[in-house]
């Protein structure tokens, strides 16, 4: 690993429906180790409800509030400030409920979930039979389960989209 600055411009961006995931800090960068990420999240937007089996996840809200869902606990007003320990195994969410979009800063050990972004955004604009399969099949690849039953109780719940 070197030491070394990455400008805005250099940074990676990849656009999941209207959430957006920056990373200048990535796997290639750490050696593996870790990746960091600004998630910015619209207004009344659900982030999809997961769980990762390879990944720790750490996040600190740069702008909320946020709301957000980590096991069997709701918090459904994480100001900004807060910071989240989000270990692997433990399914989680997180929404933002404002009228303004929300940033988290996401470091997620070991790295390489900027690359799981990448390969299911041309995805998400896909439709047809075929589509969820292929979803699915990523998420898989990348120690990822789906939680369409969160997503269904917090979008009823909240009042919120994907």
């Amino acid at each position: 690993m070197k030491a070394r600055v990455v400008r805005p411009e250099e940074a990676g961006s990849v656009r999941l429906n209207d959430t957006v995931f920056t990373y200048g800090v990535g796997t290639d960068a750490t050696e593996g180790q870790l990746s960091m990420l600004e998630v910015t999240i619209p207004p009344r937007t659900l982030i999809k409800p997961h769980t990762h089996t390879n990944e720790d996840e750490f996040s600190f809200v740069l702008s909320g509030p946020i709301g957000v869902r980590a096991g069997d606990e709701t918090t459904e007003e994480v100001p900004t400030g807060s910071w989240l320990i989000k270990p692997r195994s433990v399914p989680h969410a997180m929404w933002n409920l404002s009228d303004q979009p929300a940033r988290v800063l996401e470091v997620v050990m070991p790295g390489g979930m900027e690359h799981y972004f990448e390969e299911i955004a041309p995805v998400l604009r896909e439709h047809g039979p075929e589509w969820t399969k292929r979803y699915r099949d990523i998420a898989e690849a990348y120690g990822l389960t789906i939680l369409d039953d969160w997503s269904d109780e917090l979008k009823a719940r909240y009042n919120i989209t994907l």
